[in-house]
């Protein structure tokens, strides 16, 4: 058993970074859309129906801005 656990460790510390990397930008995403839900439901509670669904466009365009830098690389 000690045999196939280093060997599954061996085959895998490659792959960690690329792993790391993947999770970061999931989180990175999901940290972003769990906001605009945020301020949206807020200006809902405070200005109404009108206000959460300005909010939304609001961050709906700010979501795919920052996806479309980031397929570019991020530049200007």
């Amino acid at each position: 058993m000690k045999k196939r656990i280093q060997t599954f460790w061996t085959r895998a510390r490659p792959l960690l970074p690329v792993l790391a990397g993947w999770l970061g930008l999931y989180l990175d995403d999901l940290l972003l859309v769990a906001a605009g839900v945020c301020f949206t439901a807020a200006a809902g509670r405070a200005f109404g129906a009108s206000a959460a669904l300005a909010v939304a466009g609001a961050c709906c365009l700010g979501y795919g801005v920052v996806v479309a830098r980031s397929r570019r690389g991020g530049g200007g």
